[in-house]
C-alpha cells in the first residue's frame, strides 16, 4: 500500500514537470508539502536534487526524494526512499568521484528515536550500500557529507553523543561505508567554556582539513561560569581526526548568532556567513573573516535596510564568491511577519578592507526556507527554495546569471547519465530498512592507529613458487597512496623488471616465462619510499 501510495506522487510529478518552460522550475505534487534541502551540479551537467515528501494524510509521514535533471531543469529520474517507519529526511547530497552520489540525513528506527544514516548509490541511481548509526541519543542526525580526494568520507553528525558536552561529531568512512574514526569537536569537556556545539556545514580545505561551521552556547569571557549565549562557531580539524582550533566567534565584540556556511578565499583566509542576533526582532546578515590559525581578522553586519527597504531583516545562508563578487542568498522578513521571502543578493567584495556592498537584489516573494546556492558550469548560479502556498509547498529550482537574471533554454546536446551500465537509470524506490547498523563505534581503532594501517601496501604473490606464465600479486591500500611502482629484483640485487601501480589497483601480472629459477624480491614504492615487499619463488 505504501509504494502504492507514493506511485502517485511519481506520476504527478512526471505530468508536472514535462512542459517545456523558462525557469523557474517547481517539482512536487498538489496538496502536500515538497522541500529540498540540498542540490548539486552533476558529472554531466545536469542537477541532483536531494528532496523530501511530507505528506498531509499524516504529518508525522515523510519520505525522500532524489530528482534528477538535465541542464535546464526538465525531470530525467526520480527515487524515494523509504523506511518501515515512514519517516526519513535527507539533508545533504554530494557527487562521487565514480559518477555516484553520496547522500546522508536521518531515519527513524521506532516513533522516537532517529539513527543517522549515509547511503552511497552508484551512477544508475541503485543503492551500493548503507549505514545507520546507533545512538542512545533519541534524536541524532546526519547533517552534511563529503568525499575527500582519497575517495574517502567524511560525515558530520550532530546530537549523537553526550549532551551537552558531545554533541557535533565527524566521523570518517572508508568508500565502503566502513568506519575508520568518529570524534566529537567542541566538547565541553575540553572546553568547559561551551555547551551543545552543533555543526551546519563543513569543506574540505586546501590543505585536506575539515573546517566546520556551526553554533555553539559559550559563557562571556569577562562572566566566567555565567550564562553561555548563543556563539557563531569555526572548528579546524586535520585529516586525522584531531581538533587544531576551536573559534567563536566574536568573544570581544558581544557577536551572538549562527555561522551557516564557509568560504575558503585562499590558502590563508575563510570567510564564514551566518546570522547577527541583535537586540531588535529581527536577526540580521553577518560576515565573518578568519585566517587559518583561527585568529578572527574581521567582520561586517550587513543589515538588510542597506541591501533593500522592501524587507527587515533576516540572514544570508550560502555565499559563493567569484573574484571580487559575492553571491548570497537565504531567508528574510516582510514587514509585520506577513512571509518569509527568499532574497538574494550581488555584492561587490572589497578585499583589503573587508566591506561587502550591495550592487543588486533579487527576491522571491513566495517562496522560503530551505535555501541552496550553488555556482555550476557555465559561470551559472542554481538556488533551491520551497514555493510556499497555503496546504501546498513545492520545490522551486532557479538558475541565473550573474546578474540575478533567469538563465535563458540551454539547447546543447548533452550526454546524460553516461556511466550508467547498462541503459538510463530508472525511477523507482530505494528502502533503508535493510541498511547495516552500526554499534560500538567507540570500540574502532585510534587515528593513529588507522593511519600506521594504510602506510603500508601489503604485497602477496601467487602462485607461489610459481613453475611458469605469469606471478599475480595482490595489493592492498593502494588508493591511500600515489606515484607507486612495483620493483623486481633477483637474489643478488638486481633489478629485473619494474611497472607502474595505479591508485585503487588490487592487483597486477608479471610474465616470468624467461626468467631462471630462483629467488626474488617485490618491491612496491610510494613517492620515491619502499612501503610494502613479498618474496617469491620461480622454480
Amino acid at each position: 500500500m505504501k509504494h502504492a501510495i507514493i506511485l502517485v506522487f511519481i506520476l504527478t510529478l512526471t505530468f508536472h514537470t514535462s512542459f517545456p518552460q523558462t525557469w523557474p522550475k517547481y517539482y512536487g505534487k498538489p496538496n502536500s508539502y515538497d522541500y529540498a534541502d540540498d542540490i548539486a551540479e552533476h558529472y554531466d551537467q545536469g542537477y541532483v536534487i536531494c528532496g523530501n515528501i511530507l505528506t498531509t494524510r499524516n504529518e508525522t509521514t515523510q519520505y525522500s526524494w532524489v530528482i534528477k535533471t538535465d541542464i535546464n531543469g526538465d525531470t530525467l529520474w526520480e527515487k524515494i526512499i523509504t523506511n518501515e517507519q515512514e519517516f526519513i529526511r535527507t539533508l545533504s547530497i554530494e557527487n562521487t568521484s565514480d559518477g555516484g552520489m553520496l547522500l546522508c540525513g536521518l531515519s527513524y528506527v521506532s516513533s522516537t528515536v532517529s539513527y543517522p544514516y549515509v547511503m552511497k548509490l552508484n551512477p544508475c541511481g541503485e543503492k551500493n550500500w548503507c549505514k545507520l548509526f546507533s545512538t542512545t541519543y533519541p534524536n541524532s542526525w546526519a547533517q552534511d557529507i563529503k568525499e575527500t580526494p582519497d575517495g574517502e568520507i567524511i560525515v558530520l553528525v550532530n546530537q549523537f553523543g553526550e549532551n551537552p558536552e558531545e554533541t557535533m561529531h565527524l566521523f570518517k568512512l572508508t568508500p565502503d561505508g566502513e568506519v575508520l574514526w568518529q570524534k566529537p569537536y567542541c566538547s565541553g569537556h575540553v572546553h568547559p567554556e561551551a555547551a551543545i556545539p552543533l555543526g551546519n556545514k563543513f569543506v574540505i580545505t586546501s590543505n585536506n582539513e575539515y573546517l566546520i561551521s556551526g553554533t555553539v552556547y559559550w559563557e562571556n569571557p569577562w562572566n566566567p561560569g555565567g550564562v553561555k549565549i548563543l556563539r557563531p562557531l569555526f572548528v579546524l580539524v586535520d585529516s586525522n581526526g584531531i581538533e587544531n582550533w576551536v573559534l567563536p566567534y566574536g568573544l570581544s565584540d558581544t557577536i551572538y548568532g549562527t555561522a551557516d556556511n564557509i568560504i575558503e578565499i585562499n590558502n590563508e583566509y575563510f570567510i564564514g556567513v551566518g546570522s547577527y542576533w541583535t537586540n531588535q526582532e529581527y536577526v540580521e546578515p553577518l560576515f565573518m573573516k578568519f585566517d587559518k590559525n583561527g585568529n578572527e581578522v574581521s567582520h561586517q553586519i550587513l543589515y538588510t535596510s542597506e541591501i533593500t527597504s522592501e524587507l527587515v531583516g533576516g540572514s544570508f545562508e550560502y555565499s559563493r564568491f567569484i573574484d571580487d563578487t559575492c553571491y548570497a542568498g537565504g531567508c528574510f522578513n516582510f514587514p509585520d511577519n506577513l512571509g518569509y521571502p527568499i532574497m538574494e543578493a550581488k555584492l561587490h567584495y572589497d578585499t583589503l578592507n573587508f566591506i561587502l556592498t550591495p550592487l543588486l537584489n533579487k527576491i522571491y516573494q513566495e517562496n522560503s526556507y530551505p535555501y541552496t546556492l550553488e555556482k555550476v558550469s557555465k559561470d551559472k548560479l542554481l538556488s533551491n527554495s520551497t514555493y510556499d502556498q497555503p496546504y501546498n509547498w513545492d520545490i522551486s529550482l532557479s538558475k541565473l546569471n550573474l546578474n540575478l537574471e533567469y538563465d535563458t533554454l540551454d539547447t546543447g546536446t548533452y550526454n546524460y547519465d553516461s556511466l550508467c551500465i547498462p541503459g538510463p537509470p530508472q525511477s523507482g524506490f530505494i528502502s533503508l530498512d535493510d541498511c547495516d547498523i552500526v554499534v560500538n563505534i567507540d570500540e574502532m581503532p585510534s587515528p593513529e592507529q588507522y593511519y600506521e594501517s594504510i602506510r603500508w601496501i601489503p604485497v602477496k604473490a601467487f602462485p607461489n613458487p610459481v613453475k611458469e606464465g605469469k606471478v599475480t600479486f595482490a595489493l592492498d591500500n593502494t588508493g591511500h597512496h600515489s606515484n607507486m611502482e612495483l620493483h623486481i629484483y633477483n637474489i643478488f640485487g638486481s633489478e629485473v623488471s619494474r611497472q607502474g601501480v595505479y591508485r585503487s589497483q588490487q592487483t597486477t601480472e608479471m610474465d616470468i616465462t624467461t626468467w631462471p629459477a630462483g629467488i626474488y624480491l617485490a618491491v612496491i614504492f610510494s613517492n620515491g619510499g619502499a612501503v610494502g615487499r613479498e618474496k617469491f619463488v620461480v622454480e
